[in-house]
């Protein structure tokens, strides 16, 4: 897509401050070696800033999808735009001269050959005796003096600064005096210069280049509508308030360091001056909450008092969408209304919005939600609008796309937003007649109903089916009727309902068909999905939100209202269907929703002496053991597992629950298959997705009235996982393998894009199994989860030996395919894959001959970050694939981050590392292995997590995460992934975007394998070249 790059346009990718910084550095020349792709959609740069040396990608997808890559601490902190991006996207709108011709930066010049090189020039930075009263004015005085010493990292940068001002060239000392953003500019670039003096003082000036330390608060306390806070003693004796660009700065004598904080806030300043000058200031909470970001930056963390009682989280907005045009072109105009507040037109990324962040009744500070106003722009483009600059307004075109939208984008988005129409649109929509299919029951045969379809338009009128067979084999939705009115089929017509009445081979000529059991249930599922009409008797109707609700006799926890929704809807389901597939998201509750459900049969038939069991990984049967023994104590629970298992026979046949292992229950098959249990739980149920592991063949041979299947991942690689679980819980209901891979599979890996009736088909035949609730719908009171991809450059010395073996690999392939063939081929590339994934988090992960030297980018922003969250209290999860490489990280994690825990496949003792780890003095450092405990640990002690190394299936990597991101979590969790640039990190990770939509079937999540068992070696071959 070719997009028009323009300063507005730029503009409004970022806030205000953003641009005004990135602007600067583009006019001050500091932006050098930029290069675009062929394209034009991908530009990379380098930027100077005092030491920091920072090279940012911008990757231009669409109108407003630009994706940045930057190793600047605004970036790392927020994942926009920052200030670098916009200063390569500007420097990307000038010419391509050079030298003095440019007007700007010598730097930026590309040099004669012939021409012998300049030396650049050394500068001293003479400062007014007046600073102390200047600078607090907004002014500087200072004198620029050449000096043959060599010249500081600052020198170039700001020789170009001064050309850029037409200082003549050579000039051996010029005098300045700087305000505004003249001031601004030469602070930042001048900051860390080893060569400042003031003028008859002694000693040098250090305008330093890092910001100070943050102020430390010795309390914060509500007084009435007021709010009080009190700096310790001690920190400002001596210093002078000053404004540092966009932030404040403290003067001394000797030097000027900006604080943690940035706003240029007068009145903001104003109050600043006065908790530094009295140690002590009053101010209304809203006047404190208009400025909450600067002061909360200002402070150093933990606050002490009510500030450290204050709990940040995304309110919970309402979307407005104004739609005005005709039949062949549609503008959309998106507006945002936070509780409390006057709905606006959606405004970039980082700029603020009046009245955010606010005091909710409830103590929580509510603040904008940039992820529930992006959800809100999806939701538009994928009813087919596009973006533009603004990030408000979209647009569609084409009479089909706008028929589209009247039939099935409208009652969708008035299920949900407020939808404002404008009187010329409105008149359009008034000319067209939607079709939608009617089901209603005719016809009720005890354990079976007999539903007619019959479709109409929304004021009533019938429409023969045969009239929309026709217009649909056609290949359109929509016709022109003789009046001039259009007639357009709903999507839902094309692509779900009758391809489904075809699917279950119900069809008949009168238009009538007859289901029973869950053929006759999903059907009722199509209101939700749908909003379709379905008249229905009572005794038929079932509704995932009515059904009895359990008894909690017996049961010692207190049930949130979703997890006690979740239990009745699995004691409802096993009583109508006799199989349920819990999955929720990770993180609510599958493991204590389970117990609850067994706890209420045994308390509703104490009769049935048929117990329950459970099956799990063998490192979560000592939870299951703890949390059925906390929650359900009058259970008598038997661990099945270990060497002394047949004396433990006898015991079985006394109890109400048994915990096993998948391995234990293989080898001990022909003793279960002699008993029939009351139910059948399958934890972790996605390590069924292989039906001819023996695992799989062993859950599917037991004898149980009643299965559950608990997995927040149901589908980690392919549809035929989802089947396999089918069998399990409800066996036959989606017919044999090889129909189901002819029915969904095939269609959905033809062409690498999946149709989508198809994926709504297929939730749709399972929906009356499944129960699939996320955090964002269920525990709104969980704090945000901020995700960052960190993108990194190679060491030179990782991408050489990268390449080396890129290259002898390939080379060694070529011979393989000529003399052993594919499968031989496919083996060759994993182990090189392996190899290459190896080299990108640190090469002595690799059995080379002699120890590889290099520097592993990766480890060492590793060890950056958690250094960071070590000294600010926070406690850090890092998930590798490689056991060594948890072992290499452990001996070099700083000493700061105290003592180090680690778990992979050898650990024995989990538990007690994971109750240590969650105490308040434990570790800040939890090393963890991604497969051995990825899932099953309760770790929100944590609120910062690493994956070093992805595993390349976001559902497994989700999974990791919310051993922090979960029920009891109260702090905001940041997510870190560290990824290569240029190497099989990346490609992988396009193309598994790419094949996201292939998986969503179940229950519209997204997740790959690392390398799908259907790639060939011609799959492979392709990401490493």
């Amino acid at each position: 897509m070719a997009i028009d790059i323009t300063e507005d346009w730029i503009r409004s990718l970022t806030g205000w401050k953003p641009f005004k910084e990135g602007k600067t550095m583009a006019d001050n020349g500091l932006v050098t070696e930029l290069k675009k792709s062929a394209a034009g959609d991908v530009l990379q740069a380098n930027i100077r800033e005092g030491r920091l040396n920072l090279r940012p990608t911008v990757k231009i997808a669409g109108p407003s999808d630009v994706r940045v890559q930057c190793g600047c601490p605004d970036f790392r902190a927020t994942g926009g735009v920052c200030a670098h991006a916009v200063a390569v996207l500007l420097s990307s709108l000038k010419p391509a001269v050079t030298g003095a011709a440019a007007g700007r930066s010598p730097l930026a010049a590309s040099p004669d050959p012939a021409a012998p090189p300049i030396a650049p020039q050394a500068w001293e930075i003479h400062l007014s005796p007046r600073l102390e009263t200047e600078w607090p004015e907004g002014k500087l005085s200072l004198r620029f003096a050449a000096t043959t010493g060599t010249p500081a990292p600052q020198d170039p940068v700001l020789s170009a600064w001064l050309a850029a001002r037409k200082v003549p060239a050579g000039v051996k000392s010029h005098p300045m005096r700087l305000s505004g953003s003249d001031l601004a500019e030469f602070l930042d670039l001048a900051a860390g210069h080893p060569r400042i003096a003031i003028d008859s003082r002694k000693g040098s000036f250090r305008l330093e280049e890092d910001p100070g330390p943050p102020l430390r608060l010795a309390d914060s306390r509500l007084e009435g509508d007021r709010l009080v806070l009190d700096l310790t003693s001690g920190q400002s004796a001596g210093k002078t308030l000053v404004l540092w660009g966009e932030g404040p700065a403290l003067l001394s004598r000797d030097s000027a360091a900006r604080l943690p904080a940035k706003s240029a806030n007068p009145l903001w300043m104003r109050q600043l001056a006065e908790l530094l000058d009295k140690g002590r200031i009053g101010l209304p909470v809203e006047r404190f909450l208009e400025d909450y970001d600067a002061w909360m930056d200002l402070f150093e963390p933990p606050q002490p008092g009510w500030l450290g009682t204050l709990r940040l989280a995304g309110a919970q907005p309402e979307f407005w969408v104004e739609l005005d045009g005709s039949l062949d072109a549609v503008e959309a105009l998106l507006r945002v209304r936070y509780p409390g507040l006057p709905a606006t037109p959606i405004p970039p990324v980082g700029d603020p919005i009046s009245g955010l962040p606010r005091l909710a009744p409830d103590g929580h500070l509510q603040a904008r939600n940039p992820t529930a106003e992006e959800q809100a722009r999806r939701r538009l483009l994928a009813l087919g609008f596009s973006a533009g600059a603004n990030p408000a307004r979209f647009q569609m075109r084409g009479r089909e796309e706008v028929l589209g939208l009247i039939a099935d984008g409208l009652p969708l988005l008035r299920g949900s937003w407020s939808v404002k129409l404008s009187e010329r649109f409105g008149t359009a929509v008034g000319r067209v007649h939607v079709v939608s299919p009617e089901i209603r029951e005719v016809a009720d045969h005890g354990s079976s109903l007999v539903f007619e379809l019959s479709f109409q338009t929304r004021g009533g009128k019938h429409i023969p089916s045969a009239e929309i067979r026709r217009i649909l084999r056609g290949g359109k939705r929509s016709v022109k009727l003789s009046n001039g009115m259009d007639l357009v089929v709903r999507r839902n017509a094309e692509e779900l309902v009758n391809p489904l009445i075809e699917e279950l081979g119900i069809g008949r000529p009168d238009e009538r068909f007859q289901l029973q059991g869950a053929s006759a249930l999903l059907f009722q599922n199509l209101r939700e999905i749908l909003s379709l009409s379905l008249k229905i008797s009572d005794k038929h109707n079932i509704d995932n939100h009515r059904f009895t609700k359990i008894s909690n006799d017996g049961l010692n926890a207190s049930l949130r209202p979703y997890q006690e929704e979740g239990a009745s809807w699995l004691n409802d389901r096993l009583q109508r269907l006799g199989g349920a597939l819990l999955a929720d998201e990770m993180g609510l509750g599958k493991t204590l929703q389970t117990i609850a459900s067994i706890n209420h049969f045994k308390q509703s038939e104490p009769e049935v002496p048929a117990a329950a069991m459970v099956v799990a990984p063998t490192s979560l049967l000592g939870n299951w053991i703890a949390e059925i023994k906390r929650f359900a104590p009058s259970l008598r629970v038997l661990l099945f597992h270990g060497q002394s298992r047949d004396k433990l026979r006898q015991q079985a046949e006394e109890s109400d629950v048994i915990v096993t292992s998948y391995g234990t229950l293989v080898r001990d098959l022909a003793f279960h298959l002699g008993r029939e249990y009351r139910l059948v739980v399958a934890d972790e149920a996605s390590l069924l997705r292989n039906p001819d592991a023996d695992v799989s063949k062993a859950l599917f041979k037991l004898k149980a009235r009643g299965r559950i299947a608990l997995t927040g991942t149901p589908v980690e690689n392919r549809m035929q996982d989802l089947w396999s679980i089918f069998r399990f819980i409800a066996p036959g209901y989606l017919g044999n393998r090889a129909d189901f891979k002819g029915r969904y599979e095939a269609p959905a890996a033809a062409d690498g894009q999946t149709p989508r009736g198809l994926l709504d088909r297929l939730r749709l035949r399972t929906s009356p199994f499944v129960l699939r609730r996320t955090k964002d719908q269920v525990a709104k009171d969980l704090p945000d989860k901020v995700e960052i991809d960190e993108w990194l450059t190679l060491s030179e010395d990782q991408a050489d030996l990268y390449t080396s073996l890129t290259r002898a690999g390939l080379q060694e392939l070529e011979q393989i395919r000529d003399k052993q063939g594919e499968g031989a081929c496919r083996m060759h590339l994993l182990t090189l894959l392996l190899r290459l994934r190896q080299v990108c988090v640190d090469p002595g992960l690799l059995d080379l001959k002699e120890e590889h030297k290099s520097n592993a980018v990766k480890i060492e922003r590793l060890l950056e970050l958690l250094s960071e969250r070590a000294e600010n209290g926070q406690k850090t999860l890092v998930f590798s694939q490689f056991s060594q490489n948890l072992r290499r990280i452990e001996k070099r994690v700083p000493e700061g981050s105290q003592k180090v825990f680690r778990i992979d496949g050898s650990t024995r003792n989990r538990q007690e590392l994971v109750d240590s780890f969650q105490s308040y003095d434990g570790p800040a450092v939890f090393l963890i292995s991604l497969k051995a405990g990825g899932y099953g640990l309760n770790l929100t002690a944590a609120d910062t997590v690493i994956h070093l190394d992805p595993w390349w299936n976001p559902a497994v990597e989700a999974q990791a995460t919310d051993r922090a991101h979960r029920i009891g979590q109260t702090r905001p969790v940041t997510v870190y992934r560290l990824l290569t640039r240029d190497t099989v990190e990346e490609r992988v990770r396009r193309l598994q975007e790419r094949k996201r939509a292939v998986i969503q079937a179940a229950t519209g999540d997204t997740s790959t394998e690392a390398i799908p068992q259907n790639w060939t070696a011609d799959d492979i071959e392709g990401l490493l070249r």
